[in-house]
């Protein structure tokens, strides 16, 4: 079947190939190893239980669950490691402000939508997922990293009093990506785009002249 498509309209479609392949994957996704994680708490008193008491046989599940001091202050608690290459972490996750899942015996004590609240962080800069409970309904959720960052889950409370917030989070999974060009596809790409800058002045030029001879 003939290519009804112009000679820039291909070069254009080569060079937006080639840009695009330096961006996909490089491997498929695969677990995070959560042990090598740690709590880090600020003016709180947050723990963490691996695996999720939710997903027993899920091992990079876990329940993070914020301070609760009696203090009266704002609290965190940091779930918090380590990216060895650039990436996009994937997970799924779920939040309550009612007496945390792993601890018991159970309690249907909850606190106030607002006062606990919970999200990720990466190199210190927080995202927020919720601050009202989710009632068991889970939902995914990525974020990207580089190549050494910090990053992981964080759960905040405004007073460090009533019932803290517990955030779930399972089926975590991290897929590395190629997030600078290798020289040899930078080189490609480069090589591409003088072909498509002397493909298109081509065109244009003879453009020009057939308008001229008109």
């Amino acid at each position: 079947m003939l290519s009804l498509r112009t000679p820039l309209q291909r070069a254009t479609g080569v060079a937006s190939l080639l840009y695009a392949l330096t961006l996909i994957p490089a491997a498929n996704a695969s677990p995070i190893n959560i042990a090598t994680f740690a709590v880090v708490n600020t003016n709180a008193d947050g723990t963490v239980a691996i695996p999720s008491v939710l997903f027993p046989a899920d091992s990079s599940s876990f329940d993070l669950t914020g301070g609760n001091t009696g203090i009266g202050l704002t609290g965190q608690t940091d779930f918090v490691g380590t990216a060895p290459t650039a990436g996009i972490v994937q997970f799924l996750w779920s939040y309550t402000s009612c007496f945390p899942p792993n601890v018991q015996p159970p309690s249907t004590a909850c606190d106030d939508p607002g006062l606990d609240w919970a999200g990720y962080i990466v190199n210190q800069i927080l995202t927020q997922l919720t601050d009202t409970d989710t009632n068991g309904a889970a939902t995914s959720a990525q974020f990207a990293v580089s190549a050494g960052s910090a990053f992981g889950w964080y759960v905040g409370t405004a007073d460090n009093e009533g019932e803290p917030g517990t955030l779930t989070v399972s089926s975590v999974s991290f897929t590395p990506v190629t997030d600078t060009p290798e020289p040899g596809t930078l080189s490609l790409c480069l090589t591409c785009a003088l072909a498509f800058a002397a493909t298109r002045r081509s065109i244009l030029n003879t453009m020009f002249q057939k308008r001229r001879k008109k």
